[in-house]
């Protein structure tokens, strides 16, 4: 589905590879997570995938292919077609990623505007449609709101309806809960869970925290200063870790929170 193949990307002033030789694939109706600390060039990762780079600031080479389909070499406007409709993208600052001054029901429905031909009446359908699939409640009111007047959660929570109101192949999702308070964020990944389960859509977890990434993906990659230093299957990576960043990923996590599972050695 995803196949990112030897992925390189140096920024114009700096001397070291943002992305260093990354390969990583993402099968159909799979969860992957990508995970590291801050500036290990995850969120630059995931930008080439999108499209997202900014190319004239960077030298970037490799392959990123999403059902066939050139990501990383592709013509703005073919990205442009690709972007919300097979590519959706949820942020970590929900009221950055929205238009102030845009009513939250229309930025729901906005890439429906963009890649489909159903009138005025069906788009709101849609929109409605997909903010009840996210969780939202009274979707009805809140589509008329502006995202000032929505809780953390309830803008994460719309964000993720823009993104998948369209059904995308993929979802991209960059530290989507880091802002979120405990119990918020777990409902988001329960979310997340659900929308994967019930649609099939593939998903690229961003995080910092590994443990969040067990929660909720059957597999993980580490990265380190642009490099892949580990991947497998998470709860493997978890707990008999190979690399020595991974290690220190996991001792950085509460050991209340790294209890095994039962059954788990």
């Amino acid at each position: 589905m995803l196949e990112i193949r030897d992925l390189h990307v140096r920024f114009l002033n700096r001397d070291r590879e943002a992305v260093a030789g990354v390969t990583l694939q993402i099968d159909d109706g799979e969860i992957v997570g990508l995970v590291g600390e801050s500036g290990s060039g995850k969120t630059v990762t995931a930008m080439s995938i999108a499209g997202l780079l900014p190319r004239k600031q960077c030298v970037f080479s490799g392959d990123i292919r999403l059902n066939g389909k050139d990501l990383l070499h592709a013509r703005r406007s073919e990205l442009r077609k690709l972007h919300g409709k097979e590519i959706g993208v949820v942020f970590q600052e929900p009221m950055s990623a929205m238009d102030p001054l845009m009513r939250v029901g229309e930025q729901v429905g906005e890439v429906l505007r963009i890649h489909t031909d159903l009138d005025r009446a069906e788009r709101r359908r849609r929109a409605l449609r997909a903010m009840e699939d996210a969780e939202l409640q009274n979707p009805e009111e809140l589509y008329d709101k502006y995202p000032h007047e929505l809780s953390g959660g309830m803008l994460q929570r719309a964000m993720i309806a823009a993104a998948t109101v369209i059904e995308p192949s993929l979802l991209l999702l960059d530290e989507p809960t880091t802002a979120l308070d405990v119990t918020i964020q777990a409902q988001i990944l329960e979310l997340l869970k659900k929308l994967n389960a019930e649609k099939g859509i593939s998903m690229l977890f961003i995080s910092h925290n590994l443990n969040v990434v067990r929660k909720l993906c059957g597999r993980v990659a580490v990265m380190q200063r642009g490099r892949l230093v580990e991947t497998g299957e998470t709860d493997e990576v978890f707990y008999h870790p190979k690399h020595p960043y991974t290690r220190q990923l996991i001792e950085a996590i509460p050991s209340r929170d790294r209890r095994p599972e039962d059954g788990a050695e």
